[in-house]
């Protein structure tokens, strides 16, 4: 007996960690804006609101799902962005073996390598690596309060007040830079930078937690750093928003100062606070947690466009909500914000909903794969397509034949 098509859509949406049929969405999408006002790189296409209680970090999966920092339930929720609903959740209980005590209260920072996710406990000071199923590897970097007023260079110093991660992959390298921060000669060794706030500072772990070398010192010079938050790592750049400095600081892939752009105000260019860093393909995005505001930059720190969520997309009651960190990817950005929600940028490289059902179908038969393809859609269009499908499919039952053998 061949499978039928609903056995298909729902092997499909398996494979990509979601259920069928999707459920209702919770996504708020703005009308589009005239034309005249048309954004230059990126786009507000939609907020959701998957549940979530003070996100704070995010970082986009393949398949259109993304990591979510839960700070205020303190899990970390994997999203499906096509609905806004959570699609699993992980959370650590405590004496979660092999690390004793260790376990997920306060998750600020999270960033993904091939094989484990690293996620920065805030309440713990401290950053836990799990594997990809979310079970715990190691934790790394605490060691409570000693030192507290030390900072520094010193990477063997505990993180006081962790934030955001960034993980950096193995890639070639220069051959400056001490032989303790090269895995071997004129190769650099993957690594994931930290920011530690409390000590003004950002340290470099490999990829199995050992301490590395560590950069930054309080302060608003050159190489200095003022209660820094996000991170980004691209192309042998490291990108910190350095907080109450107003400024993105800009470090080599081994720490040493590589400049600074911006400064305190609110016109192009200008920063209130900035919390998040990202890099999406030539763009460099920037959140603030005070304006609430979204800098599309290019590499070089040029100020390219302003984006501000909708009033509209916050839920009801809900009011001056601050933007946390930014995580980017695939020509999208994701932005949380305290009130709970979510808000989604992309430019028109990346696939995304938008435009009327006959437009969003043209462009998902263009898509290169199942993930890009549901992408093209809205929640709802699947089922009214449905009827549709299966009239073509009792027209054609050659061609669902050659399918169904072909799985």
């Amino acid at each position: 007996m061949l499978p039928t098509l609903h056995d298909h859509l729902v092997a499909a949406y398996a494979e990509s960690g979601r259920p069928w049929p999707p459920r209702a969405s919770t996504r708020t999408t703005p009308p589009p804006p005239a034309a005249a006002q048309q954004a230059e790189h990126l786009e507000h296409i939609c907020s959701w609101h998957a549940g979530c209680c003070n996100p704070f970090f995010v970082a986009p999966l393949p398949e259109r799902r993304a990591l979510v920092a839960d700070y205020g339930h303190g899990t970390i929720a994997v999203v499906c962005l096509l609905s806004g609903s959570i699609l699993h959740v992980i959370s650590l209980p405590p004496h979660t073996e092999p690390c004793g005590s260790s376990a997920l209260r306060r998750p600020l920072g999270v960033a993904r390598s091939a094989a484990s996710l690293y996620v920065v406990d805030g309440a713990a000071a401290c950053v836990l690596q799990l594997d990809l199923e979310g079970r715990l590897v190691r934790s790394f970097g605490g060691g409570g309060d000693s030192g507290l007023r030390a900072c520094g260079d010193d990477a063997s110093l505990p993180l006081l007040a962790p934030y955001g991660c960034a993980f950096a992959a193995a890639e070639a390298g220069s051959a400056c830079g001490g032989s303790e921060r090269r895995h071997s000669a004129g190769a650099r060794e993957p690594l994931l930078y930290v920011v530690d706030s409390g000590r003004h500072r950002v340290v470099a772990y490999s990829a199995d937690g050992r301490p590395r070398f560590a950069f930054g010192r309080r302060g608003s010079g050159a190489g200095c750093l003022h209660d820094p938050r996000g991170v980004a790592v691209h192309g042998g750049t490291v990108w910190v928003a350095d907080m109450c400095n107003h400024r993105v600081a800009l470090f080599t892939a081994e720490g040493a100062p590589a400049g600074a752009f911006g400064r305190h105000g609110s016109g192009p260019g200008r920063m209130q606070y900035p919390a998040g860093v990202a890099v999406s393909r030539s763009l460099l995005l920037v959140s603030e947690y005070v304006g609430g505001r979204l800098h599309v930059l290019s590499l070089r720190g040029d100020a390219l466009q302003l984006l501000t969520p909708p009033p509209a997309a916050a839920p009801p009651g809900a009011a001056g909500a601050y933007l946390c960190a930014v995580g980017a990817g695939g020509g999208c950005a994701l932005v949380p914000d305290t009130d709970g929600a979510v808000h989604e940028a992309a430019g028109e490289a990346a696939p995304r909903a938008g435009g009327s059902r006959d437009e969003r179908v043209g462009r998902a038969m263009q898509a290169a794969g199942l993930g890009d393809m549901l992408a093209c859609f809205e929640p709802g269009d699947l089922h009214a397509l449905m009827p549709a499908v299966y009239a073509d499919a009792a027209a054609h039952p050659e061609v669902y034949r050659h399918v169904a053998a072909g799985r």
